[in-house]
């Protein structure tokens, strides 16, 4: 199949056209050169025929956005990234570095207390200034030397972050380029960075852009095709991506179409003969292959953190892991390494399974349970896996948002076939008294310590929604087809921007009101809670449960 074609970035070839996008992590460290477990969550994924590492800056004074992000400021750093490119390669995969100057996207506390600078004083988040063409000068010789950097340690090629509202993005997007002189025309930037960096390295050098920046006053599809085409000569690919600033961007939750850009890419890419990249919520083969009709490689980036092993698993007919697009743990990058709801071994690929041997009784089938049960599977343990119920789930049953259930049900189709693939013995309308376990022994309970509130049915009410429970923001939408539902802003705490955002959006379809301030109501729900149960914590509870357990005999 054409996923798994090799493909050419100028003369390097790539093995498969599967592409592991530049994700935000924070497993770097502190001084930006990739530790051990960076380096194996690079090497886990390295069945793609090209990693993208995470934004690196390029320089330790204005250009960092993230508390531990790659840097790439010094020559003392070389030897670190070696290391990276070293084992990606013994693993027979390509890697390039993605360089970033963050512009105003960024905070004075991650860069050194220094003021943040931008193409115009437009703020984001501090206080920023105006670059002077000494600023300029400056950054495009940052970019340069660490391009340089990244030749001497190694990496196939060198990606400019041209996306998402950064520095570069801020010359190109008229929303927020308000200069007055040379570089009120974007490209003039653009275009002298990419010769200063071609200048000076001799690896292959793209960018990735967003193709959309959800704002009339922004970037849109027929604005970059003219930007490419005017730079493309001097480019060895592009790689489309969406989003600057606001809640729409590369990150799509749920209730957000698939693929996310693809129609945008359509009309970018016009005319353009160099190879492009997309990325935007390409999940399944189905997807990749649609994906493929329009560009010369698919770009994984949640899935990949779901599923590692995807390109082997789709190769083999593997179950695959799938990204439920929640936008939960994946989104947590101010204060958290990286993490994925469905994946507990995301950020711990350093740490194997220890072999085991012997029989063990799980009790209880929900995602606890099932992720208990493979496992143990996995570490070499016969496992019977015990359901009261006659299916697999547990609480994902009561899931009444039907874009959620959409895709929060895959994850069940796949413990399924994977449960199977691996031999375990399930047992539906089982229960095993949890006092003298009828007789067995062995037995884990995976039985979450609190659950989420049960559905109750309401019709002809004025129900009042004050909770920023999960399962509550559920059944809004089966309540608004009987009743007058009212939700407050406490409803969306907690939820990422664009998973808020769209949430909004469909509630506004369905007729629920959206209010600050509580009302009188039939029914009032009150239940705001800065922890809740959720489907991340139960996997990796029952992650750590299964890889530490031990037979008790």
């Amino acid at each position: 199949m054409k996923l798994f074609e090799p493909f050419y970035i100028r003369d390097l070839e790539i093995k498969n056209r599967i592409v592991m996008s530049p994700m935000i992590t924070n497993l770097a460290s502190p001084d930006g050169y990739p530790t051990d477990e960076h380096i194996m969550y690079f090497v886990r994924r390295s069945s793609v025929g090209l990693i993208i590492t995470e934004y690196t800056y390029v320089n330790r004074i204005d250009a960092r956005g993230s508390p531990n992000e790659l840097g790439l400021y010094d020559d003392s750093l070389i030897p670190k990234f070696a290391r990276l490119t070293d084992a990606v390669h013994d693993n027979n995969s390509r890697i390039f570095v993605q360089l970033v100057h963050v512009g105003r996207k960024t905070r004075k506390s991650l860069i050194w207390g220094n003021t943040p600078i931008a193409p115009s004083k437009v703020p984001l988040m501090d206080e920023v200034r105006e670059m002077t063409e000494e600023d300029i000068d400056r950054v495009i010789d940052d970019f340069a030397s660490a391009s340089e950097r990244a030749e001497k340690a190694g990496f196939d090629g060198i990606e400019l972050h041209g996306a998402h509202g950064y520095l570069i993005a801020q010359f190109l997007s008229p929303a927020v380029n308000k200069r007055e002189d040379k570089y009120k025309d974007g490209v003039v930037f653009l275009d002298e960075l990419i010769k200063e960096v071609k200048s000076r390295v001799s690896i292959p050098v793209g960018m990735r852009i967003s193709v959309t920046e959800f704002d009339q006053q922004g970037l849109n599809p027929e604005l970059v095709n003219k930007i490419l085409l005017r730079v493309q000569d001097k480019l060895d690919y592009i790689h489309f991506s969406a989003g600057r600033d606001g809640p729409l961007g590369g990150s799509s939750s749920f209730y957000y179409k698939r693929l996310s850009y693809l129609e945008e890419a359509k009309i970018a890419r016009n005319k353009i003969t160099k190879p492009t990249l997309l990325a935007g919520s390409i999940l399944t083969l189905e997807d990749a292959e649609k994906a493929l009709e329009v560009v010369d490689a698919v770009v994984l980036a949640r899935q990949i953190l779901a599923e590692p092993e995807w390109p082997l698993r789709i190769m083999n007919g593997l179950p695959i892991r799938p990204c439920i697009r929640c936008n939960q743990l994946c989104r947590l990058l101010s204060t958290r390494e990286v993490r994925c709801d469905v994946n507990p071994e995301l950020g711990w690929e350093i740490f194997g399974l220890e072999r085991g041997e012997g029989e063990v009784n799980v009790v209880g089938a929900g995602v606890m349970g099932m992720e208990i049960a493979r496992v143990l599977a996995m570490r070499g343990f016969q496992v019977n896996l015990y359901e009261k119920e006659n299916k697999l789930g547990g609480q994902f049953n009561e899931i009444r948002d039907p874009y959620k259930k959409s895709e929060f049900f895959k994850l069940i189709d796949y413990y399924e076939k994977e449960l199977n693939r691996l031999g375990v013995k399930i047992h539906f309308n089982s229960e095993v008294d949890q006092n003298n376990n009828n007789k067995k022994e062995n037995v884990i309970y995976a039985i979450p310590k609190e659950r989420q509130p049960e559905f109750k049915e309401y019709k002809g009410e004025k129900i009042l929604v004050n909770s920023n429970l999960y399962a509550y923001q559920d059944y809004v939408f089966e309540w608004a087809k009987y009743n007058e539902v009212y939700v407050t802003e406490n409803t969306f705490k907690g939820l990422d921007r664009n998973r808020s955002y769209l949430l909004r959006e469909k509630y506004n379809e369905l007729g629920v009101k959206i209010i600050k301030d509580q009302i009188n109501a039939d029914i009032v729900i009150n239940d705001i809670r800065k922890n809740q149960p959720s489907i991340g914590d139960s996997i990796a509870r029952a992650y750590w449960l299964g890889k530490t357990y031990k037979l008790s005999h």
